[in-house]
């Protein structure tokens, strides 16, 4: 795959996204004004999102999903075969954990509307920010591929996990992530939404 034909894939992608958010919002009855407050976002920023010109961090995918009383997963474009999917190397979309400039980036590898599972591939260089604190319905599971990672939770519980280690935590417990200066860390992160609570 060149790097045209990824960029175009990505662009496509984030259309489909922005006309997913722009149909639920419709559905739920919502201005514009009315989703953005609600997600504590900029109405020119969902604009945006919704006309497919901006990228949304996954930060910003799950606070529009919980404003819109949804899953995340709910916002994704559907894969074009149902039942199997195949994400090669060097594909999927990459967006940032959120809003913060130079923000670590994530690559979506699997979900989709109506899926249980969302898994990305992350990495974060060496002093790179990660995301601000990041609660969600839910479960994720982590396994650090490289590096080293600190995930600090907001209970005051922090834990420093090294390559071939794994996390699991519930999503509703505030968490963040941190990389040393020296340090980064490469990541599968698997976030699951819980059987029962499609529309959390």
């Amino acid at each position: 795959m060149t790097d045209a034909q990824r960029d175009a894939g990505e662009a496509a992608v984030i259309a489909a996204i922005g006309s997913s958010v722009r149909r639920a919002r419709r559905r739920s009855g919502l201005s514009t004004r009315e989703l953005a407050q609600r997600a504590s976002l900029s109405q020119p920023f969902l604009s945006n999102i919704e006309n497919g010109r901006s990228s949304p961090s996954v930060a910003t995918l799950y606070k529009l999903a919980a404003a819109l009383g949804i899953g995340a997963t709910d916002l994704l474009p559907a894969s074009a075969e149902e039942g199997i999917v195949v994400v090669r190397a060097g594909e999927g979309v990459t967006t940032g954990l959120d809003e913060t400039p130079g923000v670590a980036r994530s690559t979506l590898l699997t979900g989709a509307p109506g899926r249980l599972l969302e898994a990305r591939r992350v990495v974060i260089e060496p002093g790179q920010p990660a995301g601000s604190w990041f609660d969600h319905s839910g479960e994720d599971f982590l396994h650090v591929l490289d590096g080293v990672l600190r995930v600090e939770f907001g209970t005051g519980r922090v834990e420093e996990l090294r390559a071939g280690d794994s996390l699991w935590h519930e999503g509703a417990i505030p968490h963040r992530w941190r990389v040393g200066p020296d340090t980064g860390a490469s990541l599968l992160l698997v976030t699951a939404r819980l059987p029962g609570n499609e529309h959390e």
